[in-house]
């Protein structure tokens, strides 16, 4: 998006309006949020402020702080120039951080001698990565971008990229930039635009976060990025409802509803982050979020966006919220280790109004009342009396054309301690390499973090973390320990209430079966052959010598690891007139 071109996108057109004397209706519905079904991690809530002037401190406290009035934005976009004047993006980057923010930052254009016929020249894009990789350091940047809107370049003015150099950038050139990659921010959101590099096994790992904008479509679940681990972001869109060529005041609650309904979309469709388009200083009053600089107030589409903002916080997880058909478009949310959760609820009809029953369940604790924050044509994002909860239920009706967040806590009920599963005895031979899978669950819900660590060991043993449920014990039982018993104790701990478990388990070696021996020796051709025999299970070690008047100076000749015995080894004889070989077992 530039400064004298805007995208006016097909969207939801919801243009009933509110008259004189309209009498409203109601409606019933029922929501049911599950805290069993844990699903996406929640990244932020942002805006960006491309073409526009450095904030002042008032406006950087409006839209990063969590205060009364103030949005809670825990996300900022801004334009890399090209001209590499970044001043005003450098200081528009400290001011979010110095809130505890993210920034983004997306280019528009590569320096002019690096392109072509509107595109970056791949003889430039070794170029051009370390560019980016100076703008992340001098801007301070936690997220880079490779380009914005790549398929919309030549429309807009900026630069235009295919899928299939995007692909090559990717694969190639991307890990020069030394940010975690967001990428393609594709003006459509099309997955036509990602998917070669995520299916390529080498360039799918060069990026971080899966970008888009909703202008004509995207806002669905884009499973591949999320099969490969990636999230997925909504990092550019504004709405504009009703007539396309009417622009209406900062005051239209229309705006509010619609933006805050498609947030609501984004979440159900599984993405982590939504930034909006401009913030301030926008040409048009419905773009930007605030009214002012000196002091700054959110106008109503800001108050939409803190609706989510200020009670959702970076860490959170959104969990089940199923509603019956004409409820609210319904969201929730879960703070995992405090147990604070929010839900949302948009009512986009101008009209009805619905009177809403809420199931909480499966909560990590006692729900006792929840509190209401409610945006409309009359209340910005403004407080109500709170609501009992009772018998894991309420209810609240949700005014027609609003937005109302419900925020509140399960006080954690008596937290219960992780649980590892039992492992059998073990016996093995010396030398060999024993792998014990220990597996643990977690009653708590949602299930909280577990660590592994091991109480009792026989040296040299370790415990590597598979997953969050698994840990692996490994130990290579030396000779020495041939014929004994070795206890191992392994822990699990919940690193968030510190309860813990624990299961010990005996490591029998066994005796050795024998002793190593030279079952045979020839020579024949030049080479000396040697048959070993002896245990299975360690390492035989041949050494050599010519002397056996002490000193003896023995010489490792060769080791072989856990051979089948008998094991034949061939080795070259040399010109001495007597030679003497030694077998030696280990380790």
């Amino acid at each position: 998006m530039n400064s004298n071109l805007f995208h006016w996108p097909v969207f939801l057109a919801l243009t009933a309006s509110l008259s004189m004397g309209l009498v409203h209706s109601t409606q019933a519905g029922t929501c049911t949020v599950d805290w069993n079904n844990v699903h996406q991690r929640i990244d932020g809530f942002g805006a960006c402020s491309a073409y526009a002037p450095t904030m002042t401190s008032a406006q950087a406290a409006t839209f990063f702080g969590t205060n009364s009035g103030q949005m809670g934005l825990s996300l900022w976009r801004i334009k890399i120039n090209e001209d590499n004047s970044w001043s005003t993006e450098t200081a528009n980057a400290a001011y979010a951080h110095q809130y505890g923010a993210k920034v983004l930052g997306s280019p528009w254009l590569a320096p002019s001698a690096w392109m072509s016929s509107g595109s970056l020249l791949p003889s430039h894009y070794a170029d051009y990565a370390n560019w980016l990789s100076n703008a992340a350091v001098s801007i301070n940047l936690d997220y880079v971008s490779i380009q914005n809107e790549p398929d919309f370049g030549a429309q807009g003015g900026w630069m235009s990229w295919s899928s299939t150099q995007i692909f090559n950038f990717m694969k190639t050139n991307a890990p020069a930039i030394g940010r975690p990659v967001v990428m393609p921010e594709s003006y459509h959101f099309s997955d036509a635009y990602s998917d070669p590099v995520i299916n390529d096994p080498v360039a799918v790992s060069n990026f971080a976060i899966l970008g888009g904008h909703l202008y004509g479509g995207g806002n669905y679940v884009h499973t591949n990025a999320l099969a490969h681990g990636k999230p997925v972001w909504m990092t550019e869109h504004f709405n504009q409802a009703g007539n396309t060529n009417t622009l209406w005041a900062t005051t239209n609650i229309l705006c509010a509803v619609n933006f805050a309904w498609e947030i609501g979309q984004c979440m159900t469709n599984q993405m982590s982050a939504y930034i909006w388009w401009r913030a301030y200083h926008s040409p048009y009053a419905y773009d930007d979020l605030i009214i002012g600089t000196t002091p700054a107030t959110p106008d109503v589409t800001g108050y939409a966006v803190a609706q989510y903002a200020r009670f959702i916080r970076p860490g959170y997880y959104r969990i089940d919220a199923s509603a019956t058909a004409g409820s609210a478009s319904i969201t929730a949310f879960t703070d995992t280790n405090s147990g604070n959760f929010t839900i949302v609820a948009v009512n986009t009809n101008a009209t009805t109004s619905i009177s809403q029953t809420f199931n909480l369940n499966n909560s990590p604790g006692t729900v006792t009342s929840v509190t209401p924050w409610i945006t409309s044509a009359t209340m910005s994002l403004s407080n109500q009396t709170p609501v009992t909860v009772s018998g894991s239920s309420f209810g609240y009706t949700i005014p027609a054309q609003s937005v109302v967040t419900f925020v509140g806590q399960a006080s954690p009920a008596t937290p219960v301690p992780p649980t590892l599963l039992s492992v059998a005895d073990q016996i093995m031979n010396a030398g060999q390499t024993l792998l014990v899978t220990n597996t643990a669950t977690d009653p708590n819900v949602p299930p909280q973090m577990l660590s592994f660590s091991l109480l009792n060991n026989p040296s040299g043993a370790t415990l590597t973390p598979l997953n969050t449920t698994n840990a692996q014990f490994s130990w290579r039982a030396p000779v020495s320990s041939a014929g004994t018993t070795n206890l191992v104790t392994v822990a699990v701990t919940n690193t968030t209430t510190l309860l813990s478990d624990t299961n010990s388990f005996k490591v029998i070696v066994n005796p050795l079966s024998s002793q190593p021996t030279v079952g045979s020796i020839a020579t024949t051709n030049g080479q000396v052959t040697l048959v070993l025999n002896g245990p299975q299970g360690p390492d035989y070690t041949v050494l050599t010598t010519t002397n056996l008047i002490a000193p003896i100076d023995w010489q490792v000749l060769m080791t072989t690891n856990s051979p089948v015995t008998p094991v034949t080894l061939t080795l070259p004889l040399t010109a001495d007139p007597m030679r003497f070989y030694r077998i030696q077992i280990g380790p």
